[in-house]
């Protein structure tokens, strides 16, 4: 009787440990998942491990530790699995923000064949109407309400320019221009908790030479604009000409000013025709495979 007295206190007090926050029941649990962690790691060292039932099972050991001791012991989490989830979650940032919350309405997916094959006619015999007027003569001809981001739209995904210019090529004039043109782009990043952030890049296009990066976080306007340029040519001198392309963001009123102030003439490139900014835009492809893609900031 004594003996059965003695191993329900001990019961009692097993209990009491394993019931207790902080007790033995945090360690076995921790000590199972890195465990289990460390099998799952050696299963898949040539490719991603295929996760099993008994392996999501044993992810309820989380469920009796503290949430410091479950970022210590998460040892399974790969540098490519964090990138991998946070390219995903950047994908998925601007939809969640600017989609109906009720989800797609039934309808029309977009303009019909007939509608874009139109447009692009419109656009060949007539290379320079943009945007707005050719929506314009589209309603007038035809009684088709449209709206310009429709066409600029349509004119992006099947509107090819053709290359039969009796002038110089971008080329040479770029040779032409030795020492006085640069080229300026920017592009979209983000953070690790994904903010977002704008960065202009400004190189010289005959040397090829990086002249600056202005960064700037939030919403670009006119005066965030001329801040990143500023921030971007400092210490050098100034360039005759300055190229850009057709970003509506260079259709502010401070960054046309501050262009006249700095005695810098803007020379748009050839709307949809990559080749006419090849270097910068180079450029900005080799930050993003060698850099971007690899580390979080």
């Amino acid at each position: 009787m004594c003996d059965f007295a003695i191993l329900f206190v001990h019961l009692i007090v097993t209990l009491a440990r394993l019931a207790r926050p902080r007790g033995l029941r945090s360690v076995v649990a921790e000590s199972v998942l890195v465990r289990h962690q460390v099998l799952i790691l050696s299963r898949g060292r040539k490719r991603a491990p295929h996760l099993r039932a008994t392996d999501r099972i044993t992810g309820l050991c989380t469920l009796f530790m503290r949430p410091t001791r479950i970022l210590r012991s998460a040892i399974g989490l790969r540098p490519s699995t964090l990138l991998h989830l946070h390219h995903v979650l950047k994908k998925r940032k601007y939809p969640i923000l600017f989609s109906r919350p009720g989800g797609r309405r039934p309808g029309p997916k977009g303009p019909n064949q007939e509608l874009i094959d139109a447009v692009v006619a419109m656009k060949q015999r007539n290379p320079r109407w943009g945007c707005p007027r050719i929506a314009q003569q589209i309603s007038l001809a035809f009684g088709v309400e449209i709206d310009k981001d429709v066409v600029r739209r349509i004119l992006t995904a099947h509107y090819r320019p053709e290359s039969d210019a009796a002038g110089p090529s971008w080329l040479t004039f770029i040779g032409h221009s030795k020492g006085s043109l640069w080229s300026c782009d920017w592009f979209r990043c983000q953070s690790a908790m994904l903010r977002t952030y704008w960065v202009l890049v400004v190189m010289d296009q005959f040397t090829r030479r990086i002249i600056g990066f202005g960064v700037h976080r939030g919403i670009v306007v006119g005066v965030a604009l001329c801040r990143m340029l500023e921030r971007a040519i400092r210490g050098h001198s100034l360039p005759k000409y300055l190229s850009s392309d057709h970003d509506p963001l260079y259709r502010f009123h401070q960054w046309k000013a501050n262009l006249r102030v700095l005695e810098v003439t803007e020379i748009k490139t050839v709307p949809y025709v990559p080749l006419s900014h090849p270097f910068i835009e180079r450029l900005i492809g080799t930050i993003r495979r060698e850099y971007l893609d690899h580390i979080l900031f």
